[in-house]
């Protein structure tokens, strides 16, 4: 079997372009047919394919490739079993709009590929979705079994990934500006956190540097912010050497992102206790005139001993607890809060010869939360539990200690080999005081008029980006990263970040936010079909209450057939979400 193209002219139109393969039939000699439309000549162009004869010969070439890569194959090296439920990440694409493709393919122009580059950076995200892996597995195992979907060959996949690192931004720009077209954007806040990945490799190099893993691990690793609007959608993303800290990529980040979003109002950063910092709050009030909402640890040495003693003060007319309870009347938490200006300290500029004093008016909301409380004091238990047995009477290995050694006073040191010997004994003081604030968090926002359920409600909400980070790391496997030349490591996150959002898009638009992630990610890779002599297909899925769902919301009256034609399985492919 071999490919090639023919042109015809039709009508008026102009030239038309077929992908037709030749074929031998057994006593009858060599005969040909049509494998694929490609179209007209100048609706390609209006896509922006530049020149369609060489894009479509590209595309021919792809598939010749492809086939004589099969001429030698055994039993059992390719499949008849294909995946068929990403027909929903197409969806989700397809609701963005036919103007993605054309605008995707104009920002690409410079890479001179002979494929439509949209419809490769979209397989790249369908594969990443269907059986996510190294480059090498999507080009032999993934692709090639995905329903419809072109091939292309692994030097093309390698070099559109680096070309997608180049300049990963403006492909990120792309998708938002679609996105927003389609569903609005609701920027009124943005959710910021970091995470990192790493690589299993020994030495280091520009971007990937040894530093504090996530996962305790002591490998070379890369570092990634990652931005959600209001609607918890992702927005926008940042890669920056292991080492770094991630604290300066907040404030870039968000401005960045009214830059390239045209957003001129205030934009409210919601960011964990680890990205508080003076300059960052600075930034956001005095530089930005945004507003900000992040946590602020009740232990140690966090709080003054003021702010400590108005945390468990008891209830009372100047220091009033409220009760927020279920429905069943059980009490979720309690909170109260205080209207003050307070006073921070920063640096401007890193190399200002001093710091700079600055005054902000905030909301303070305490919260006491007793499932946490409970949680929190069997924790400290358990390891005063273990500390006990080890520091009476004996030395300690300091390195055995792990989160215990807060609570460990340190007496002496002795060195035996590498490691550091500690005599010790437990500090009841530190016991006493975090089982004193157990279940315990305070709430700092700018938003000195806001409503203090309205704050723990939005704080709260960074769960759903502490879930992005796991969704990227398990469902999408971000890492390891099996790729080392850095623009091949951003191309590399930029399809993982492209797969994330259209899978939130699933998640929280087309099915509005009833069906979690996890089960989407379920549903279509469980949803293949395999292909008969006849030439029609058996589906193999089984029956769920993911695919129940699907089938309802979407209205696909044949999803649960068990015999589908190829007309009924290209009918899927143009499901409208």
């Amino acid at each position: 079997m071999a490919y090639f193209l023919k042109k015809t002219t039709p009508s008026k139109k102009g030239l038309y372009l077929q992908i037709y393969e030749s074929f031998y039939v057994p006593g009858k000699g060599k005969r040909n047919r049509s494998h694929k439309a490609l179209g007209y000549v100048s609706d390609l162009k209006a896509k922006g394919i530049e020149d369609p004869i060489a894009w479509a010969k590209g595309q021919i070439d792809g598939l010749n490739e492809a086939q004589g890569a099969r001429k030698d194959a055994q039993i059992g090296d390719s499949s008849t079993s294909k995946n068929a439920g990403y027909f929903l990440a197409k969806a989700a694409f397809d609701a963005l709009g036919k103007g993605m493709d054309r605008d995707l393919n104009i920002v690409a122009r410079l890479h001179k590929s002979q494929y439509d580059f949209a419809t490769f950076l979209k397989t790249l995200t369908y594969a990443q979705i269907v059986e996510p892996g190294s480059k090498l597995k999507v080009f032999r195992d993934v692709i090639p079994n995905l329903y419809g979907a072109e091939p292309y060959t692994y030097d093309q996949i390698l070099d559109g990934v680096n070309f997608i690192g180049r300049d990963f931004h403006k492909y990120i720009e792309v998708l938002n500006h679609h996105i927003r077209k389609a569903y609005g954007r609701n920027l009124a806040v943005g959710y910021f956190d970091c995470t990192n990945y790493y690589f299993e490799i020994d030495g280091e190099d520009e971007w990937r540097r040894k530093g504090p893993s996530k996962e305790g691990r002591h490998d070379p690793i890369i570092g990634q912010s990652l931005l959600l609007d209001a609607d918890m959608i992702p927005l926008d993303m940042e890669l920056y050497p292991g080492n770094e800290s991630e604290k300066p990529y907040l404030r870039q980040r968000i401005e960045d992102m009214k830059s390239r979003n045209g957003v001129g109002g205030r934009v409210i950063q919601v960011a964990d206790k680890g990205l508080n910092c003076a300059r960052n709050i600075y930034a956001a009030v005095k530089e930005a005139d945004d507003g900000y909402i992040f946590s602020k640890s009740v232990h140690g040495k966090n709080l003054s001993e003021a702010e400590k003693k108005w945390v468990l003060l008891a209830d009372g007319e100047a220091n009033k607890w409220h009760d927020v309870r279920d429905e069943r009347g059980r009490l979720k938490y309690r909170y109260k809060e205080c209207v003050d200006e307070f006073e921070y300290k920063c640096r401007i500029d890193p190399d200002d010869p001093k710091e700079t004093k600055f005054a902000v008016k905030e909301k303070r909301v305490v919260t006491y939360n007793p499932a946490l409380a409970a949680k929190q004091r069997r924790e400290i238990n358990r390891m005063v539990e273990r500390l006990e047995a080890k520091v009476r009477y004996r030395e300690i290995v300091r390195e055995e200690l792990g989160d215990s050694a807060k609570y460990v006073n340190l007496e002496a040191r002795t060195v035996e080999g590498e490691k550091v010997k500690i005599a010790a004994s437990l500090d009841q003081e530190k016991v006493d005081e975090d089982m004193a604030f157990a279940g315990y968090n305070l709430l700092v926002t700018s938003e000195a008029e806001a409503d203090a359920r309205e704050i723990y409600k939005a704080y709260h909400n960074l769960w759903r980006i502490e879930h992005s980070f796991r969704v990227m790391k398990t469902c999408l496997e971000a890492r390891p990263v099996y790729v080392s030349d850095p623009n091949t490591i951003f191309g590399h996150f930029t399809v993982v970040y492209y797969a994330l959002t259209v899978m939130r898009l699933l998640e929280l638009k087309a099915f509005e936010d009833k069906l979690p992630i996890e089960q989407l990610f379920d549903f279509i890779r469980g949803y293949n079909v395999t292909e008969t002599r006849e030439g029609g297909f058996v589906n193999n899925a089984t029956d769920t209450p993911t695919y129940r769902a699907v089938k309802e919301r979407l209205g696909l009256a044949k999803l649960g057939n068990v015999y589908l034609s190829k007309k009924d399985l290209d009918n899927l492919f143009k499901t409208e979400l």
